[in-house]
C-alpha cells in the first residue's frame, strides 16, 4: 500500500495565506501552556513552604519521657546514682533509635531534660516559684561562669540516704538575670519548700552567662535564663536553677522516687521538611504514639507526646484544599482556552473552504487532506507549547505537562477535524430531497444530534455538581470541573434563549418605521444560532466572574500564608486571562461572520445606506450576543460561586468560613469592557472592508 505524501506547495501556501489565524492560535497555546505548566510546580513549591511555615509557627516538638528507675538500696535506704547523667544519655539514645532514619533526618539533635516539681520560694515574696532543671545534648548548650563555678556533688559516689532523713543538699547554678532578681550570690542558700511545706536545701554554686542565648535548647526551659512571668498562674513568676552532671544525682535524692521527670525533646528542622516527606513522617509519628506506653505505667517504657501529627494533618488538609481550588481555576482557564481554539479553528476553516473544496475536486483524498492539515496544526501547536513550557520552566521551579495537554490536543485536532468535515460537505453529491417530509426528517435529525450533545453537557455538569457535593473539591477532576461545566451548561441555556429573543426583536422592528433597526435585527436573528461564539463569550465571562468572586471572597478573610497568597495570585491571574479570552472570542466570532455581514451591508449601500448607518447595523448584529454574555455571564458566575463555595473548603485557607463577597464593581467593569469592545470591532471591520472593490463584494459566492 502506497503511503500518501503531502503536497508540500499546498501545505506551505495555506500556511502563508492564513499566517494570522495560525499565529493567533499559537499565541493562545503558548500563553495557556505557560500558565498551566507553571502553576502546579509553583503550588508544589508553595506546599513545601507551607509545611515549613506551619512547623515554625507551632513548634510541634516530639517529647518522650519515662519514669526513672528506683534507687532503693538494702536496709531501707536510697542509694546515690553517680552515673545518672549517663543513664539520661542512654535514655536519649534509646529514644533516638526508635524514631527511625526517615523521621530522625528531619529533626534537630535531641535535647534531654530532667526537671523537678515546682517549688515555692519562701522568702516572703508573693507567688514566686523555683524549679531545678538539667539540660543536656551533644555539644552544649555552653555557659560561661562569671562567678563561682558549676554545681558540684554533695556526696560521695557510694553515699546513701535513709528514708525520712533531713533534706539532701543539692547545688545549682543561676543565670545573671536570675541572681539579680533573687538578690543571691555564690554560696547562698535558696529558701525553698514544696507544696507540703517540706524544706529543700538548694545552694547557689555559681552564676553563669549563656554563650548563645538564642540556642534552641534554652527554649525548652526559658526560666533557666530569665524569670518567666505567668508560668505557674496569673501573677506568678518562675525561676530555675541549672543542674550539672555532677549535681543531678543529688537532685534525685532531694526529691521523691517519682518526682523528677526526664524528657527527651526532638524539634523538627523546617529546612529539612518537604511536602513529599509529610506522609512518611505523619505515619511514623502516629505509629510512635500508638505504641507509646501508658502514662500510668510504672515501668520505664517510652511515652511519646507530640502535636506534630495534628500539625501535619492540618497542613495536608490545607495543601489539599489549595491544590483542589487551584485545579478549579485551571480547569476554568483551560475550558475557555479550548473553546477559543475551537472558534479559531472554525474561522480558519471558513476562510479555507474554497481552497479545500478545490483541492478535493482536483482529486485529493480526505486522508491526504486531513494529514496535511494535521501536520500544519501539529507543527504550530507543538512549537507554541514548547515555547510556553520553556517560559514556564524559567519562571517556575518545574513544569507540569499534564495540565497543558488538553490545550495542545485541541489546537492540534480542531483545525484538521473541522477542515476535513468542511471539505467532505463541500464536495459531497448528496442532494436535497424533494419530499417535504424527508426534508423535515433531515432537519429533525440535525436538531436531535444537537439536543443529544447538549443533554450530554447538562448531564456531565449535574454529575460534576453531585460529585462536588458528595466528595468535596478534592475528589478528582470531575468535582473540580463543576464550575466550568456549569458555565458551559448555562451558556447552552442562553444559546437556546437568544434566537427566541432576536426573533421577538425582529418582529417588533418589522412593525416600526426604522429600517436600520430592521436590518440590524435581521442580521442578529440570522447569526444568533451560531454555537461557538456565544459559548466562548458566556463561558469566559461566567468563569471570569467566578474567579473574581473567589479572589475577593478568599482575600476578605484570609490570614497571611504562602498557600493563601498563591491561591489569590492564581485567582487574579485567572480573572485577567478569562476576560482576555472572552474578548478574543468576540473578535474571532465577528471575523467569522464578517464576510457575509459586510457583503449584505455593501449591497444595502447600493440602495442608499450610508457608511455610518452600515456601522450601526453591524453593531446591531454583534450587540445581542455580547449583551447576553456581558449581563448573563457575570450573574451566572456569581450563581456558580454560591452553589460551589460551600464545597471548596475555603475555611482551611482563610481560617474561617468566609461569606460570599462578589466584587460587583469589578464584575461591572468586565461587562462594560466587553460591550465597549463592540465599538472597537465594528470600526476596524469597516476600515478593513472599505479597501475592497464594490464589484468584488457583489460577486455571487464571494465572501
Amino acid at each position: 500500500m502506497r503511503v500518501p505524501v503531502p503536497h508540500w506547495p499546498s501545505v506551505f501556501g495555506r500556511a502563508r495565506a492564513d499566517a494570522g489565524p495560525l499565529l493567533l492560535a499559537a499565541a493562545v497555546v503558548a500563553a495557556i501552556t505557560l500558565l498551566a505548566g507553571a502553576v502546579p510546580p509553583m503550588l508544589y513549591a508553595t506546599a513545601d513552604d507551607a509545611v515549613r511555615d506551619a512547623i515554625r509557627r507551632t513548634g510541634a516538638d516530639l517529647r518522650v519521657h519515662s519514669r526513672m528507675e528506683r534507687d532503693d538500696g538494702l536496709g531501707g535506704v536510697r542509694v546515690r546514682a553517680p552515673r545518672l547523667a549517663e543513664v539520661v544519655d542512654d535514655f536519649r539514645g534509646r529514644a533516638t533509635d526508635e524514631l527511625g532514619p526517615g523521621l530522625r533526618a528531619v529533626l534537630h539533635p535531641p535535647v534531654a531534660t530532667v526537671t523537678s516539681p515546682t517549688l515555692k520560694i519562701t522568702d516572703g515574696s508573693v507567688l514566686r516559684t523555683f524549679q531545678l532543671a538539667y539540660l543536656a545534648r551533644d555539644g552544649g548548650p555552653d555557659v560561661t561562669w562569671i562567678a563561682g563555678g558549676p554545681p558540684r556533688p554533695s556526696g560521695s559516689e557510694t553515699a546513701q540516704m535513709a528514708f525520712g532523713a533531713p533534706p539532701w543538699p543539692v547545688q545549682v547554678g543561676l543565670s545573671e538575670a536570675q541572681a539579680a532578681a533573687l538578690r543571691l550570690r555564690t554560696g547562698a542558700l535558696i529558701p525553698l519548700a514544696d507544696d507540703q511545706g517540706n524544706v529543700k536545701k538548694v545552694r547557689v554554686s555559681g552564676i553563669f552567662r549563656p554563650r548563645d542565648s538564642a540556642d534552641a535548647a534554652w527554649r525548652l526551659l526559658p526560666a533557666l535564663l530569665r524569670p518567666v512571668p505567668g508560668a505557674d498562674g496569673v501573677g506568678s513568676t518562675r525561676f530555675a536553677g541549672l543542674l550539672s552532671r555532677d549535681s543531678l544525682p543529688d537532685a534525685r535524692l532531694a526529691f521523691g522516687q517519682d518526682e523528677l521527670r526526664r524528657t527527651v525533646w526532638f524539634t523538627p528542622d523546617p529546612s529539612r521538611l518537604t511536602w513529599d516527606s509529610v506522609p512518611s513522617i505523619f505515619a511514623k509519628v502516629v505509629a510512635l504514639k500508638a505504641a507509646s506506653g501508658s502514662s500510668a505505667a510504672r515501668d520505664g517504657s517510652l511515652k511519646w507526646e507530640t502535636r506534630l501529627d495534628g500539625v501535619l494533618r492540618d497542613v495536608r488538609s490545607q495543601v489539599g484544599a489549595a491544590s483542589a481550588q487551584a485545579s478549579v481555576l485551571l480547569v476554568a482557564v483551560l475550558a475557555a482556552a479550548v473553546l477559543v481554539l475551537l472558534l479559531a479553528a472554525d474561522l480558519l476553516v471558513r476562510r479555507r473552504i474554497p481552497a479545500l473544496a478545490a483541492a478535493r475536486r482536483r482529486g485529493m483524498s480526505l486522508p491526504v487532506l486531513g494529514g496535511e492539515l494535521l501536520l500544519e496544526s501539529a507543527v504550530v501547536a507543538l512549537a507554541a507549547a514548547a515555547a510556553g513550557l520553556g517560559l514556564a520552566r524559567l519562571l517556575a521551579p518545574g513544569v507540569s505537562w499534564a495540565w497543558a495537554a488538553p490545550v495542545v490536543v485541541a489546537a492540534v485536532a480542531a483545525g484538521p477535524g473541522f477542515g476535513t468535515i468542511a471539505a467532505a460537505r463541500a464536495t459531497r453529491d448528496r442532494r436535497v430531497p424533494a419530499n417535504r417530509n424527508a426534508r423535515r426528517w433531515l432537519r429533525q435529525t440535525v436538531q436531535l444530534r444537537r439536543a443529544v450533545l447538549e443533554a450530554g453537557v447538562l448531564v456531565a455538569a449535574a454529575g460534576a455538581f453531585v460529585a462536588l457535593y458528595q466528595r468535596g473539591v478534592g475528589g478528582g477532576v470531575l468535582p473540580a470541573s463543576a464550575p466550568a461545566l456549569g458555565a458551559l451548561a448555562g451558556a447552552l441555556v442562553l444559546l437556546r434563549a437568544l434566537p427566541v429573543g432576536t426573533r421577538f426583536v425582529l418582529d417588533r422592528a418589522l412593525r416600526s418605521r426604522r429600517p436600520l433597526a430592521v436590518f440590524g435585527a435581521a442580521r442578529a436573528a440570522a447569526t444568533s444560532a451560531r454555537v461557538l461564539p456565544l459559548l466562548v463569550l458566556v463561558t469566559s465571562m461566567a468563569l471570569a466572574s467566578y474567579a473574581l468572586t473567589l479572589g475577593a471572597t478568599t482575600g476578605q478573610g484570609t490570614a497571611e500564608g504562602p498557600l493563601a497568597t498563591g491561591l489569590l495570585r492564581l485567582a487574579w491571574a485567572s480573572a485577567v486571562t478569562l476576560p482576555v479570552l472572552g474578548l478574543l472570542g468576540l473578535a474571532l466570532g465577528a471575523a467569522a461572520d464578517a464576510p457575509q455581514r459586510w457583503q449584505t451591508l455593501t449591497r444595502l449601500r447600493t440602495l442608499g445606506l450610508r457608511p455610518r448607518e452600515a456601522r450601526w447595523v453591524a453593531a446591531g448584529e454583534l450587540l445581542p450576543p455580547t449583551a447576553v454574555a456581558a449581563v448573563g455571564g457575570p450573574l451566572l458566575g456569581v450563581l456558580l460561586a454560591r452553589l460551589t463555595f460551600g464545597s471548596l473548603s475555603l475555611h482551611l485557607i482563610t481560617g474561617a468560613e468566609p461569606a460570599l463577597a462578589p466584587p460587583w464593581w469589578w464584575l461591572g467593569l468586565v461587562a462594560v469592557t466587553l460591550l465597549a469592545a463592540v465599538a472597537v470591532v465594528v470600526p476596524v471591520e469597516s476600515v478593513l472592508r472599505r479597501r475592497r472593490r464594490l464589484s468584488e463584494v457583489l460577486r455571487a459566492g464571494d465572501g
